[in-house]
């Protein structure tokens, strides 16, 4: 019993370190999407102001950047199925009654 004890809760506190990780990469997504699609905006908008090479690296920093954010967003955060169900580890008991 008690390592079945133990095991539940190193289950418990890991499954709370991962939901902190995902809160904080959900913030984190919520923050840094709007601020890398205004900086590339704007390099993009006012494209005479920088060299060629910087307007193109903003056009794929958009659509690079914003994909994969929303992608891990998805995986990490967003998902359902990337949550783990704590359960008791002890198995009901599955041998039959004695009858006197």
């Amino acid at each position: 019993m008690r390592q079945e004890r133990e095991t539940f809760d190193q289950r418990k506190k890991q499954d709370g370190r991962w939901f902190a990780l995902r809160l904080t990469m959900g913030f984190m997504a919520a923050l840094l999407l709007p601020v890398l699609a205004f900086v590339a905006a704007y390099v993009l908008f006012h494209h005479e102001d920088f060299p060629p090479s910087v307007v193109v690296s903003a056009g794929a920093a958009l659509f690079a950047d914003v994909t994969g954010l929303l992608i891990a967003a998805w995986k990490l955060v967003l998902n359902p199925q990337s949550t783990t169900r704590l359960e008791p580890l002890t198995l009901p008991d599955t041998t039959p009654d004695e009858e006197d």
